[in-house]
């Protein structure tokens, strides 16, 4: 996050703003980490199936991978996502093509809506806020606007 963008949110929220307006700025890094939206990373192929086991998705999924006598869609779309997990390596939740296996997974009723949820929140990690990044802020805002709200 930039000290832009970690100003914007400061400014955004009441109780960042008043910890900031005091100076408190560990405790505007506790509320700002709390509010911060997540970053999205890839996840370990594990992770992914683990909560595809958890809410059944794996077994449906790994069937229809295997049934040769399923179409193309969705048996194609079943494969990869079989073969993304058991290959090992990170899964970008946010890439087209798992976005699009996803789509055909749901479309064929092999997945729900729900199901894919969670997978894709699996991608989501928190940001946290030092104190150091809520000083930084203050000096780019110090040094890029000033005293917009008379509070430096």
């Amino acid at each position: 996050m930039t000290d832009a963008e970690l100003y914007t949110l400061i400014q955004g929220d009441t109780q960042a703003a008043a910890a900031y307006a005091e100076g408190n700025d560990e405790g505007c890094a506790v509320r700002c980490s709390a509010i911060a939206p997540p970053i999205r990373q890839p996840v370990a192929a594990e992770r992914v199936q683990a909560a595809a086991i958890a809410s059944g998705l794996w077994a449906i999924v790994k069937i229809a991978a295997q049934n040769v006598g399923l179409p193309n869609p969705p048996r194609g779309a079943a494969m990869s996502f079989v073969d993304w997990i058991e290959a090992g390596r990170p899964i970008d939740m946010d890439g087209g093509t798992v976005q699009g296996v996803g789509a055909v997974l749901l479309s064929y009723n092999l997945a729900t809506q729900e199901q894919l949820d969670a997978l894709q929140v699996l991608a989501d990690s928190p940001q946290t806020i030092t104190h150091q990044q809520i000083g930084s802020a203050r000096e780019w805002h110090r040094l890029n606007g000033g005293l917009s709200n008379g509070v430096t």
